[in-house]
């Protein structure tokens, strides 16, 4: 079977922390509407557990994406090792983050109520919501950040494969050209140098060998005219 070197040559690379956030920004800026709150952040972790990237919405989004740090060590790690959600209505006098109380005391931040946001092997990320009323979070509003966690947790999953299915697309999509080529490079050979099949994408295969170069590249300078030159082996 002839090997055309043209598969689908390359590991899928992960959706781009770029791609994932356009994707969820629109949705934590409807949660800031849906669940009556300042602001919504998304903070994601990667394979290690270790912060990949963040996502905020809402009036105080600037300031939730500069504490990123002392919300990732603080509520977030907690809820990723624990898979519970944490809260509280009172972030000036908490005194397990006093660093994101700070970072937040800019915005007038008094409520924070953080949950987990489920990966394939369990939490992934967490979804956490702020306003500035210090009232405690009531049953039915935990409820519903919980939902939404679920709802940004799917986002993500379809967001992924979106974007995986679009460079499987792409990849079988310049596979396929390089294909054509190497079929016209090789009739072009057949009619040329009177050779079968098999012998044209030899000729082909044995070109790009010396130069370590892809037998698709030398089938197109033989589609664009030039002749190749003649096997090592047989040359005078």
């Amino acid at each position: 079977m002839e090997d055309y070197e043209d598969g689908v040559e390359q590991a899928l690379a992960p959706p781009t922390p770029e791609a994932l956030q356009e994707a969820v920004r629109p949705a934590l800026v409807a949660a800031t509407r849906l669940l009556l709150v300042a602001g919504a952040v998304l903070a994601v972790a990667d394979e290690r557990g270790e912060p990949a990237w963040t996502v905020a919405a809402g009036d105080p989004a600037e300031v939730l994406e500069r504490a990123a740090g002392p919300l990732w060590s603080g509520p977030c790690k907690e809820v990723l090792g624990s898979g519970s959600l944490v809260r509280t209505s009172s972030l000036p006098d908490e005194p397990l983050w006093p660093e994101l109380a700070m970072a937040l005391g800019f915005a007038g931040v008094n409520s924070l109520l953080c949950v987990p946001v489920e990966g394939p092997a369990g939490p992934a990320g967490a979804l956490t919501v702020v306003r500035r009323p210090d009232r405690p979070w009531q049953a039915h509003e935990v409820e519903s950040v919980m939902t939404y966690g679920g709802v940004l947790a799917g986002l993500l999953r379809v967001a992924g494969e979106s974007e995986t299915r679009a460079q499987v697309i792409a990849q079988l999509e310049h596979a396929l050209r390089r294909r054509v080529t190497i079929e016209q490079a090789k009739g072009i050979l057949m009619e040329r140098e009177g050779l079968d099949p098999a012998a044209a994408f030899d000729r082909l295969r044995l070109a790009a060998r010396p130069a370590r170069r892809r037998v698709g590249e030398v089938a197109a300078e033989v589609v664009a005219g030039p002749a190749l030159p003649e096997p090592e082996d047989s040359a005078s």
